[in-house]
């Protein structure tokens, strides 16, 4: 099949997973030639403050998805161009879990991710979080707040190794539907992309693409559903997947 689009995570996948992490030379020259011939995106946990500038750094110009899937960034409008928001009735009903487990949980509106204190939540939230969970406890906590409906729940890498945030969106917050949110503003079918990741949140975005892509350093459960695995970030994955399946 001809591939129309490669839609990547980040951290751990297009750049080292470090807050600090900056796609290489070689990563950024293939983009750039995959993009006379495909369209290129990433979806990723990173909230657009910290997500803009890889995107910019990797010369992508078509529609991301960011913080945790519940938002659409335009990097050539350089605004969110969609927002899917956690209703208000989860939110206190994932406030009062975190609560009873006296977990101390952040506030994500999108603009600001800031511990919740107290008092009324914004009108539009994106996600509650509880940051540097190991992630058996965070497995755990997982399959505790899934029984609450209309809730996704991600588990997202953190930059402390062996830790993971515990993430609850929106249930059309998760990769999957950023795919094919982006897929319908760029006019391709999902099953068109190659989708590429690391991660344990990154088994949507796989299950939503056509080739499924793992890196070397990816989670042995995501390899395990792979169709190919790449090499490792620190190798050049990105450049590597880039070259063997749109330039060859």
């Amino acid at each position: 099949m001809k591939y129309k689009a490669i839609i990547m995570d980040v951290d751990g996948t297009s750049v080292p997973n470090a807050i600090d992490g900056v796609p290489t030379p070689r990563v950024v020259r293939a983009v750039e030639a995959a993009q006379r011939q495909a369209h290129v995106s990433v979806c990723t946990s990173r909230p657009i403050f910290i997500a803009k500038d890889v995107i910019h750094a990797l010369g992508i110009y078509d529609p991301c998805g960011i913080n945790d899937a519940t938002q659409i960034y335009d990097p050539t409008k350089k605004k969110i161009v969609k927002t899917f928001a956690l209703p208000q009735k989860e939110i206190g009903l994932v406030s009062d879990f975190f609560a009873k487990k006296k977990l101390r949980f952040m506030v994500n509106t999108g603009e600001t991710e800031e511990y919740y204190e107290g008092g009324p939540f914004p009108d539009e939230v994106c996600s509650l979080c509880v940051p540097e969970v190991p992630v058996q406890i965070a497995m755990a906590l997982r399959d505790e707040l899934t029984k609450i409906a209309n809730i996704s729940v991600q588990t997202p890498p953190s930059y402390e190794k062996g830790n993971v945030w515990v993430s609850v969106t929106s249930a059309t917050a998760t990769k999957l539907h950023s795919v094919v949110e982006i897929c319908t503003r760029i006019g391709v079918r999902p099953e068109e992309t190659i989708g590429i990741g690391d991660g344990y949140n990154d088994f949507p975005l796989l299950e939503a693409c056509g080739l499924k892509i793992a890196m070397g350093n990816a989670v042995p459960e995501l390899k395990a559903v792979a169709d190919f695995i790449a090499p490792t970030v620190a190798e050049d994955g990105v450049a590597t997947v880039i070259e063997k399946f749109i330039l060859s």
